[in-house]
């Protein structure tokens, strides 16, 4: 199996409460909608959301269906971040840029071709041989298939170490409000982006890295296709979320979870990191009954939901960092993200938090707890 080296996750500037989102997109929608608008804002328990572009630009673009300029947002932005984290993961590592073998990208908030993995190859002065391996339409689940995938190659080649991307640019696919299930999407979504080194078990960087995946599994849930979805529309990208998505993981979560923690000699008592894709409280109450798993068992999880918003691919990535940003105890992990489908990925993993790999991410942790208090 694979190893995650380090990560390093963060979030754009536009730091936005859930009623200043209120105050500024309210104005703009049918006043018989705005009960219902709160109603959900105060109801996602979502302290604050980050966004790649100010409300202003934001609500704009959208109204003047510039979807190029859209689409502009989230490339430059999602390259400034992915490089820069790139730079960084690579230096603290001790490597050199040729000594990275392959690049993994993962988004769902816009697409080019050549994929985003020859811009950064190109920026970081990669060898020109490496494999790329980019992912599209994963969605939410994104974030955790990208770990996987690369799992399998480094399996393959355990030799060898790739970078992990994973980056939303949720704001630019804000739509004007005009169903519920669109309030929502607007309601509940932030942006963020993510870089992982991840190596593979006969790599030097495997004996000092964080983690150690022991079991991965994937699964579509059946009858389930667009319970969750996105398509594109003369406006841009449409988000859909289906009001009967908490009942739909009740029914099919739970007989794969037991039967992988059979098949690995493990029960969910034993596991000491929940690191989870927090789709809101619903689906986190429907998990945490359905694993019969307590409110601080989750707490990270949670607590990267509350003050970013659901950050789709990236949701699983922060909760991850957070979690190796403040522990030191070496513990059995669990990571899971469910994403349009329905599809889950989700592992058992060996946590091993390294405070001396972490320096960053500590500093960027106190920060983040100082904002919660």
């Amino acid at each position: 199996m694979a190893h995650i080296h380090s990560v390093i996750s963060e979030a754009p500037a536009y730091n936005i409460t859930q009623m200043e989102f209120y105050d500024h997109v309210a104005p703009k929608i049918n006043p018989r909608l705005h009960n219902i608008f709160k109603k959900i804002l105060t109801g996602s328990q979502i302290r604050k959301r980050h966004f790649s572009t100010g409300l202003d630009q934001m609500t704009g673009l959208t109204e003047q269906k510039r979807v190029g300029d859209k689409f502009s947002i989230w490339k430059d932005t999602t390259m400034e971040f992915w490089t820069r984290q790139a730079k960084d993961v690579i230096k603290k590592a001790g490597l050199m840029p040729d000594e990275i073998d392959g690049i993994c990208t993962s988004t769902t908030s816009g697409f080019i071709t050549p994929d985003p993995s020859v811009l950064i190859q190109h920026e970081l002065g990669l060898r020109g041989d490496i494999i790329r391996l980019p992912l599209f339409g994963f969605g939410c689940s994104g974030g955790q298939a990208a770990i996987h995938r690369v799992d399998e190659y480094l399996t393959a080649f355990p030799d060898r170490a790739i970078l992990v991307f994973v980056g939303e640019a949720l704001s630019t696919q804000y739509e004007e409000a005009l169903s519920v299930s669109t309030i929502v999407s607007n309601s509940i979504f932030g942006d963020g982006y993510a870089t992982m080194l991840m190596v593979g078990n006969e790599h030097r960087l495997a004996a000092k890295s964080q983690i150690e995946l022991m079991n991965i599994k994937s699964i579509i849930f059946p009858n389930c296709d667009f319970a969750i979805g996105q398509w594109m529309t003369d406006e841009g990208i449409h988000t859909h979320i289906d009001a009967k998505l908490p009942r739909l993981i009740r029914s099919s979560v739970k007989a794969p979870l037991e039967a992988m923690f059979s098949e690995s000699g493990v029960k969910a008592s034993d596991v000491d990191y929940w690191i989870c894709h927090a789709g809101g409280p619903k689906v986190m109450e429907v998990f945490a009954e359905t694993m019969q798993l307590e409110e601080k068992h989750l707490h990270d999880t949670m607590e990267t939901y509350r003050n970013y918003g659901n950050q789709s691919s990236v949701s699983v990535v922060t909760a991850l960092d957070r979690i190796l940003s403040t522990n030191t105890e070496e513990g059995l992990g669990y990571m899971m993200a469910i994403g349009p489908g329905i599809h889950m990925e989700y592992s058992l993993c060996k946590v091993t938090p390294r405070p001396e790999q972490n320096q960053l991410a500590h500093r960027r942790s106190a920060l983040r707890e100082a904002v919660e208090v």
